[in-house]
């Protein structure tokens, strides 16, 4: 469970729409554990950070829970099947999360994964649906 004590305040990243955090301790995000340099928690200024602390948790855990959801979505852009390691393989490089209420919250994750070893992947999620994959690189 995360505490406020948790959170460590980034000012070179916030600005006057957010307040950036990363957290104290290393996170799970997909299969991967995240630096908590890398992992950037954006709230935006017309909320505590107090108020939203149980959603955050949660969303925090159902990123680390949403292999069918992101597996169903590759496989649909691809055309083709995943082999069964493969949500176990990703890597991810950066995660940001902004909140703006309890209920307008999102993620864009940078990660690799095996299928293109020389590029990297942007995937958005708004709320717990993913909006789009990129391939960058």
């Amino acid at each position: 469970m995360l505490r406020i004590e948790n959170f460590l305040v980034d000012t070179e990243e916030s600005d006057d729409r957010y307040i950036s955090y990363h957290l104290s301790k290393r996170m799970p995000i997909f299969n991967s554990l995240v630096d908590n340099e890398e992992l950037f928690i954006n709230v935006s200024r017309s909320i505590k950070l107090e108020m939203i602390l149980k959603e955050i948790g949660n969303y925090l855990i159902w990123l680390t829970q949403c292999e069918n959801e992101l597996r169903t979505f590759f496989e649909s852009e691809l055309q083709d099947k995943v082999n069964d390691t493969w949500f176990n393989e990703i890597e991810v490089y950066r995660a940001n999360i902004t909140f703006n209420s309890e209920n307008d919250y999102g993620a864009t994750i940078s990660c690799g994964d095996p299928l293109f070893i020389d590029h990297t992947l942007e995937i958005d999620f708004e709320c717990k649906t993913i909006d789009a994959i990129r391939l960058i690189g």
